[in-house]
């Protein structure tokens, strides 16, 4: 299993930033490498809520079944994303600030199938896979920077 926690402070309300990293369906404005976002039923997300995300990562295409395990909005959101290969586990605490917010993002992913054989080899690549995710949550403060904080 690899793990890592990323802390960015951004310029906006708890609530923005919640409503934007908690739905993916609004990932495909902030975050380019998403090309497709969907939830599967109603809403607003609720414990258990389902959802789907269609990703290119480097030459990679990737399709992740998300599940919402739990949430107070505007203070936390935790959630899983699994595929063939991999299981992660997410969660993204919101803190305000005098200036915004602190995201403070914790992240779990275990590779499994296959892949799952090579996890000793995978561990290796760990600061690339939190470089990645720290990118997005860059783009999403680039995003906001533009929009000027929403």
């Amino acid at each position: 299993m690899i793990t890592g926690q990323i802390e960015i402070e951004i310029k906006a309300k708890p609530e923005i930033l919640f409503d934007l990293l908690a739905d993916p369906s609004k990932a495909p404005a902030w975050n380019p490498n998403i090309i497709e976002a969907k939830i599967y039923i109603e809403q607003p997300i609720k414990k258990g809520s389902k959802g789907r995300l269609v990703g290119i990562y480097g030459k990679r295409r990737a399709e992740y079944e998300v599940t919402y395990y739990d949430f107070d909005r505007p203070k936390f959101v935790s959630c899983g994303a699994t595929n063939k290969s991999e299981i992660s586990k997410m969660s993204y605490k919101f803190t305000p600030t005098e200036e915004g917010t602190i995201i403070n993002f914790q992240f779990e992913y275990q590779p499994k199938g296959v892949i799952g054989l090579l996890e000793p080899f995978i561990k290796l690549f760990r600061r690339l896979i939190i470089k990645q995710e720290q990118k997005e949550l860059e783009l999403l403060k680039d995003y906001i920077t533009k929009s000027k904080g929403l």
